[in-house]
């Protein structure tokens, strides 16, 4: 399944290094962050272009995430190794600096306005069907996104896409190769078969405490019982320590002066707008334009003297804000389309536009209010002071708190005295956290990487140093610790020997199943054979490439092409191993595809189709440019 699951995720992962979907930034933790670990790090760098560390570490934690949620408690630590997951983030990111780099070579440029068209379009920065400037700054700002930044990406994501296109523009995909993949996925085969695993032979396997020993000796690893540990911890929430943070009137005052240019406000407008547009689907575009500007000019009287909102609602062509009479709410300069904001900000308060042209089509603007850009008085600005004062205070605060804890618990010599210790102050939260390993995801400590880095670094009875995170500071003692270790071998015997009884077992049979498979190829009955090494004969049963697994037996065949172009009565060539079983295939019966249901497939096929094909030149162009780049990648961070 997750040999199958990662060949469907490799497209994906082309997508990915070639975002159009621009939201990816906010949600995929590709684009800029204020705060991340390791931030003055890089990854990698490619041709001389850095690459945070930052992006690859929210970028593969979100493909962790990703994968937790497909797979639930099946995802493991083995599972994202195997997958490869650290090295697919970097990959993405290096594509997408090849991909950019590229695209500036071929002079490709993006304009600003096409950059705003692109945020304007995200449903998630939409209100009620139209852009929301307020709501964009606050998803922004929850996502420690910088404006500027954010926009950047957005330009970068749309230079992607161009060169993408371009790369892609001339694939195609014909008849003739449609009726093949057709036919070739849609070709029902029935196979007989033969499965042999360790207990066809009926003999016990005989394992030496020598050979146990020997085993054990060479994979110690297999084995190995990892470092646990007991540890007290004290953690003091933010949230708490805030509500005891005090400040004063100058501290208030002092904070506003300091910090002034988060509390200047731009000049904004609040706005209706009636929009017609020329009909797209128009053979004559120009009378369709013209048809249109003619259409608002009509309208044009009727706007600075009837109720604006009435005509908005009756004539505008703009589904995100006609419903709500053409209101657009209030936006700020770097918003709105160019002409249109530039119109927009040359009214007067009450006063109506002539006819705006941009790119969406023809506009008439009423401007209902007006603000000037200036600095926000410091009785309004004070509410958000309080709560940043608050939350600097609230890191000290639980620092102080953690620190004289600290002094108590370093003379306490049971856990006991250390929990007594702590319940001295209520806002602290204490526990012991019993014997657990790194991988035990059941316990705080565990879960977050800090904590446990820190936690398993320290040695019985030693204090560590505070360790504050996102919500709160944390202080941990070490009680007790247990060392990674390779059992004894009287512990573990038993499982040696059952592990290599099995081995032994699955060889002879596989060995076995080789020299069945031999005879048959050389002319003798299959079904003679099972009878006579008293082995059953079974049949799949009809089934296609496209199920994705055989019938009865659970093996996965989207990589076996060789089984479905067997002639009928052939053998496949090798033996096929799964789940300690051990296959011999023959065709029986071959069922081909329905020609008469290909035209009713034929456009999902050509979609399909023409994605791998895209795929395909994307990967190669890829693998070119990284064949002339210099590209670094900081292993040592990954």
């Amino acid at each position: 399944m997750l040999e199958s699951f990662r060949k469907r995720r490799n497209s994906a992962f082309i997508v990915v290094a070639f975002a159009a979907i621009i939201i990816v930034f906010i949600f995929w933790g590709v684009g800029p962050s204020g705060n991340g670990e390791n931030d003055s790090s890089v990854v990698a760098t490619v041709n001389g272009e850095a690459i945070p560390y930052r992006e690859y570490a929210n970028l593969y934690k979100k493909e962790q995430e990703y994968y937790k949620e497909t797979f639930k408690e099946q995802f493991t630590d083995e599972m994202a190794r195997k997958l490869n997951l650290k090295q697919k983030a970097v990959d993405i990111l290096i594509n997408r600096v090849l991909a950019i780099e590229e695209a500036e070579s071929q002079g490709m440029k993006v304009t600003p306005e096409e950059v705003q068209q692109a945020i304007s379009a995200i449903p998630v920065f939409s209100k009620d069907g139209a852009f929301d400037k307020e709501l964009y700054f606050k998803v922004l700002s929850s996502n420690r996104i910088k404006p500027a930044e954010f926009e950047k990406s957005v330009e970068a994501d749309l230079m992607t896409a161009k060169i993408r296109e371009k790369v892609i523009k001339d694939v195609a995909v014909t008849d003739q190769e449609l009726k093949d993949r057709y036919f070739e996925e849609n070709r029902k085969i029935d196979l007989s078969f033969v499965a042999l695993d360790a207990s066809v032979s009926g003999k016990s396997v005989n394992v030496t405490d020598e050979e146990a020993r020997e085993y054990l000796k060479k994979n110690a690893s297999d084995f190995m019982v990892p470092a646990t540990i007991n540890a007290f911890y004290a953690y003091a929430g933010y949230e708490n320590m805030a509500a005891k943070a005090k400040f004063t009137e100058e501290e208030i005052k002092s904070y506003y002066e300091a910090n002034k240019n988060r509390f200047e406000t731009q000049p904004a407008v609040k706005a209706r707008h009636i929009l017609v547009r020329p009909d797209p689907k128009a053979a004559d575009q120009e009378k369709a334009k013209a048809d249109a500007k003619k259409k608002i000019t009509d309208l044009l009287p009727k706007a600075k003297s009837a109720k604006f909102a009435d005509l908005a609602k009756a004539f505008s062509q703009d589904p995100g804000s006609a419903r709500q009479g053409g209101d657009l709410g209030w936006f700020q300069k770097g918003v709105m389309i160019k002409a249109f904001e530039e119109a927009a900000f040359a009214l007067n308060k009450g006063e109506v536009s002539g006819v705006i042209e941009t790119e969406f089509g023809f506009h008439i603007i009423k401007v209902e209010d007006k603000k000037d850009g200036g600095f926000l008085p410091l009785k309004e600005a004070e509410p958000s002071i309080k709560q940043a004062l608050a939350g600097d205070k609230a890191k000290a605060i639980a620092r102080e708190a953690l620190m004289t804890l600290d002094a108590k618990v370093a003379q306490a010599k049971t856990a006991e005295d250390i929990k007594k210790a702590a319940s001295a102050d209520k806002a602290l939260k204490p526990a012991l956290t019993g014997m657990f390993s790194e991988d035990d995801m059941g316990v705080e400590l565990a879960r977050n990487e800090q904590l446990r880095t820190a936690a398993f670094s320290l040695a019985p009875g030693q204090v560590g140093r505070i360790v504050e995170t996102e919500e709160g500071a944390y202080l941990v003692r070490l009680v007790e610790r247990k060392d990674a270790h390779v059992p004894e071998f009287a512990e573990v015997a038993s499982d040696v020997k059952t592990i290599i009884a099995e081995e032994k077992a699955g060889k002879e049979a596989e060995a076995r199943a080789r020299a069945l498979l031999e005879r048959a190829k050389k002319g003798e009955d299959l079904a003679v054979i099972a009878k006579a090494e008293k082995l059953k004969m079974e049949q799949s049963g009809f089934f296609a490439r496209t199920e994705g697994f055989m019938p009865r037996t659970g093996i996965f065949v989207g990589d076996k092409e060789a089984l479905f172009k067997l002639a009928s009565g052939a053998y496949y060539p090798e033996v096929v191993s799964h789940n300690g079983r051990h296959f011999i295939f023959r065709l029986s019966g071959v069922k081909e595809a329905d020609e008469a249901a290909f035209e009713p497939r034929k456009e999902e096929l050509k979609a399909r189709l023409l994605a791998e094909k895209q795929d395909q030149a994307l990967s190669g162009w890829l693998k070119s440019l990284r064949e002339k780049a210099k590209i670094t990648i900081n292993e040592s961070v990954l």
